[in-house]
């Protein structure tokens, strides 16, 4: 047990120093968006640190003005870390098909906000 336990933590912490390796780069490089930067078109998650930054702060109209998704966002991420961790308890199948649902309606959402160029 202690043994898949310390798996679980090592692969959070890779997870968590890998996502702060590549913000660090990216702050570095002077990029704030990867994307943007590469295309010129905002990306799909335009807007989600702002919208996190909102939600740390309780501002939760602000978060939900930046990214309406974040919250569902965490939710999915958590979920798809974590579906294979016997302790959670969570269906394969189901969690596949949540997961591809929410991937169409992050499209669908991004593409709304790119026509209506509510992007901020």
């Amino acid at each position: 047990m202690f043994k898949y336990v310390s798996k679980v933590i090592l692969k959070h912490i890779f997870y968590i120093l890998s996502l702060l390796i590549i913000f660090f780069i990216l702050y570095i490089l002077k990029i704030p968006c990867f994307f943007r930067f590469l295309t010129g078109v905002p990306c799909p998650s335009c807007g989600m640190t702002r919208a996190f930054m909102a939600l740390i702060k309780l501002k939760l109209t602000d978060s939900f003005y930046y990214h309406p998704l974040l919250i569902p966002s965490l939710i999915t991420a958590f979920i798809a870390i974590h579906r294979d961790i016997p302790i959670f308890n969570i269906n394969k199948k189901i969690c596949d098909v949540y997961l591809w649902i929410f991937i169409i309606i992050f499209l669908a959402v991004y593409l709304f906000r790119l026509i209506t160029c509510s992007i901020p």
